[in-house]
């Protein structure tokens, strides 16, 4: 029974007051003293080491008073507080930036910076803030021409180490977004450290962007070698046959003598010769040399890059050779050249007798040990992001030494392999004579070549009321037009809040959030949303894309979006929340975005959006990715960067396809805390690793491999576990240490290590999932639903990423969170209806069975429009969402 609401009940302010007091003293709410305003202090000037806006401090201030029963005051205060926090480490980092560079050169780089550039129409900021062009060698040349410049002026020089690498991006945001001449125009401390920060971050991640294109130049050129050789194989073989069918002609030739025969069959197939005694590998490397000018030019262009690599490593030693070569000049190896070692597979041709042959051969073989040394990490760029030293990725030696027990401890691992790997084992062995078993009852077989054949899992019988119960919600939940969706859930989560940092000033901005997030998310751009908004101007919605563009704040609305959608009930019956899967989307792109690549099963050019689903359906990560590429380093990411928050339910298990599954990856994901469970493509073909002299059943032996080291995982055990707790603390994330470790580091003993107790975690996964049916239908019962939001995904993104997207790192991520936010609010609004409707009917007496919900998801589109004009009922939902300017103070 209601008994007045609320603005009437407190139009009496003496009633508020009273109210509020009481609410104090229930809930054991106190002020802030001078002790604890020190303590805030301290917190927010650590926080401000690492936040892109001062913004951020803001919610850390609310959840650090929130935490200990502190009144949270006015926002202005908050402000004034997060602020100051700022400005004092701001002032930090200039004063940094000041002795790191000095005042002279310091003046001069800000100088440069504002100058016209001669390459292109405007100043060096607009050119450097030009993305790259399509994938091209003349994209390569524009990308290594503004790395010369930016090392002439000696930016690869500037110690800013002890700035963090998060905090040099988010001040480098700032100058990307905004035009230069207003950047001039603000106060020259922060213009200082902006455009510094700009310039250092440029470029390495130009370096990045320079090196990932060599990476795939060095690539294209070795496979238009090899398609040389096919078609020139192809044609030897046509010619081969048709002499041997020529001599078998002559040979039966009756006419002739058996003595002429042979002499003339002979002469036709000496004309064969040995072309099929080389093997196809070796005679690539031969056409790969004599490609030498576009290798002489790729490797050119590498030039303008600094080279760094451990002793001894064969490419680093050879490209110190090459580069003593181009500064004696010429196109031959001088016979008192000391040439270092190429390997075995090149030495061959490197040592051909004429000397323009053998420095064809060598400028080959550089090229290509160069791409897989920096791969594996032997070789690194010092002014780089993704190719750092592995040293500088790692915590540091001293801080390691003196904190190795404390990161044992927050990783809950021990100081021994040997007990960790104690249980594994046990483990291991019980699953394998289950295993042994089930050979034994025929429900797994293993034929003579050791190929392991599985029963296909039965499906759940097709029943006709869970089919009923989903038809009987939908029908209730009736269609819905987007921008009241949108509304809704915002009224209940505060996303656009998250967006901007802040609450919305008016109207007008919130329609402007709206429209940033749908020309970020969809197929469409500014322009197209803002024909859709009645009263909308589109440049409102494109300064609002480059807001929420700002470090975090996406992922923070993702959040919010995602918590609210698993706090609901029925949620619930869908999974615990400790469970997920992840899988990548390709988007269609244009052929000329410098990242997209073709996708194989679509055959058109694409970006890939890799998302992480919770299995209780709603995503918690995602992140823009290279196709064709191993998604293994994405899959773990995702649910480290979930793990770190202490106040979300930790992902416990995540369950993959093929390509995001390597043996690095099981185990560095094991040592983090969740196991990683992939769906094998070629299963049949998987094989038991388990340690040398482990003694098996007789029916398993033919799919045992003995060759698991338990020394080398004991004698790598603390340099896996300091690699872990440098991912733990965001030394190095783990794409960039999966990617190191990956096939091209074969040999490094830290890559045996995690190798060799990834083979150990593969074996006891596929125990379970060949013996324990519930455990395989879960696990595809996780990817399915993955794919169900796929399809979702494309309905809200169903047209091509736009020919001018995409090529800013900074842009793309921002497409992948908003496309990902989009579809967090779907599913959030669809749980949230589907769990008042089912209510609403249970209470009506209709039966709804709770394992009919389990088998019904929220990943449905079809009564939502996601086209036409766009109205946003901001009479309804504007008070909840726009901030209230008033004076009086809330609680």
């Amino acid at each position: 029974m209601s008994i007045a609401s609320l603005r009437s009940l407190y139009e009496r302010r003496q009633t508020l007051y009273e109210h509020q007091a009481w609410a104090r003293t229930y809930l054991g709410l106190g002020d802030l003293d001078e002790v604890q305003l020190q303590k805030i202090d301290q917190v927010l000037a650590v926080a401000a080491l690492e936040a892109a806006h001062p913004d951020d401090l803001i919610r850390t201030a609310r959840i650090w008073r929130y935490g200990r029963r502190i009144i949270i005051p006015g926002s202005r205060r908050i402000a004034d507080w997060a602020r100051k926090a700022f400005d004092a480490t701001e002032a930090a980092m200039a004063a940094t930036i000041e002795a790191a560079i000095g005042r002279a050169a310091l003046r001069q780089a800000i100088d440069w910076a504002y100058a016209p550039s001669p390459a292109a129409s405007g100043s060096h900021l607009e050119w450097l803030k030009t993305p790259p062009q399509r994938q091209a060698p003349s994209t390569t040349e524009q990308t290594l021409e503004k790395i010369r410049a930016l090392k002439a002026l000696g930016v690869h020089n500037w110690a800013l180490d002890s700035i963090a690498l998060s905090k040099q991006q988010a001040y480098a945001a700032h100058v990307q977004m905004r035009r230069p001449s207003m950047t001039a125009r603000i106060e020259q401390r922060r213009q200082i450290v902006e455009v510094v920060c700009f310039l250092h971050a440029t470029l390495m991640e130009l370096t990045d962007i320079a090196l990932l294109q060599a990476s795939r130049r060095s690539q294209e050129l070795f496979r238009h070698a090899a398609e040389r050789v096919f078609r020139s194989r192809a044609r030897n073989n046509s010619a081969t046959l048709e002499q041997a069918v020529r001599a078998r002609a002559v040979l039966r030739d009756e006419t002739k003598s058996w003595r002429e025969r042979v002499l003339e069959a002979r002469s036709l197939l000496d004309g064969i010769g040995d072309a099929g005694a080389t093997s196809f590998a070796s005679q690539v490397r031969r056409a790969l040399a004599e490609d030498s000018r576009r290798v002489h030019a790729h490797l050119a262009g590498l030039q303008a890059i600094d080279f760094a690599g451990r002793p001894g490593d064969l490419a680093y030693e050879q490209w110190q050779a090459w580069m003593k070569l181009q500064a004696i000049g010429g196109r031959e190896i001088p016979a008192d050249f000391k040439r270092p070692s190429v390997g075995l597979a090149w030495s061959a041709i490197v040592t051909d007798l004429d000397p323009r042959s053998r420095y064809r051969a060598f400028e080959a073989s550089t090229m290509m040990a160069l791409r897989k040394s920096l791969r594996r990490g032997s070789v690194w760029v010092n002014h780089s992001i993704g190719h750092r030293s592995s040293q500088s990725m790692l915590l540091a030696d001293a801080e390691w030494t003196r904190f190795k027990e404390q990161h044992y401890q927050i990783l809950g691992l021990p100081a021994q392999a040997s007990e960790f790997l104690a249980p594994i084992l046990a483990t291991m062995s019980v699953g394998v004579y289950a295993l042994a078993e089930a050979v034994e009852r025929g429900k797994v077989n293993i034929d003579t070549k050791g190929l392991v054949h599985l029963q296909a899992i039965n499906a759940l019988d097709e029943e006709i009321e869970p089919r009923k119960t989903r038809e009987a919600v939908f029908k209730h939940i009736g269609h819905v037009q987007l921008p009241d969706l949108l509304m809704e859930v915002d009224a209940a989560t505060h996303f656009s809040e998250a967006l901007l940092a802040r609450r919305p000033e008016s109207g007008q901005e919130l329609m402007a959030v709206y429209g940033a997030l749908l020309a970020h998310g969809s197929d469409n751009d500014a322009t197209g949303v803002g024909s859709m908004i009645p009263g909308l101007d589109p440049a409102h919605i494109a300064a609002a894309m480059r807001t929420i563009e700002f470090s975090g704040r996406l992922r923070r609305a993702n959040e919010r979006v995602s918590e609210y959608q698993n706090s609901l009930p029925i949620a619930a019956l869908w999974g615990d929340g400790t469970k997920g899967s992840a899988d990548m989307m390709a988007m269609d792109a244009s052929r000329h975005l410098w990242t997209a690549r073709v996708d194989p099963r679509r055959r058109t050019y694409a970006a890939g959006l890799y998302t992480h689903i919770r299995d209780r359906w709603g995503l918690f990560y995602d992140q823009p990715i290279v196709l064709n590429e191993r998604q293994a380093g994405a899959a773990v990411e995702g649910v480290e960067q979930h793990n770190r928050s202490e106040d979300r339910i930790r992902i416990s298990l995540l369950a993959v396809d093929t390509h995001g599954m390597t043996s690095v990856a099981l185990a560095l994901a094991k040592l983090l805390g969740f196991d990683l469970c992939p769906r094998l493509k070629a299963l049949r073909e998987r094989k038991l690793f388990v340690p040398r002299g482990w003694s098996v059943p007789e029916s398993l032996e033919r799919a045992t491999v003995r060759r698991v080291s338990l020394k080398s995982i004991e004698r790598g055990w603390d340099d896996l576990v300091r690699l872990v707790a440098s991912i733990r603390a965001g030394k190095v994330s783990a794409v960039h240490a999966i990617h190191r470790l990956g096939s091209a580091a074969v040999g490094d003993p830290l890559h045996r290590a995690a190798d060799h107790l990834g083979g150990l975690l593969r074996t006891l996964f596929l125990c379970d999932y060949m013996t324990i049916n519930d455990f395989r239908r879960e696990l595809l019962a996780l990817l399915s639903r993955g794919e169900s939001v796929h399809q979702l995904q494309r309905a809200i993104h169903g047209g091509q990423i736009a020919q001018d997207r995409g090529r800013r790192r900074q842009e793309m991520v921002a497409i992948s969170g908003a496309h990902a936010l989009l579809t967090n609010i779907v599913l959030a609004w669809n749980t949230s209806r589907m769990d008042s409707v089912v209510s609403r009917l249970r209470a009506s007496g209709l039966p709804m069975e709770d394992d009919w919900l389990r088998r019904i998801g929220p990943a449905h589109f079809s009564h939502i429009n996601f086209r036409g004009t766009y109205r946003f009922n901001l009479e309804k939902y504007g008070p909840l969402l726009v901030e209230r300017r008033s004076g009086t103070a809330a609680l």
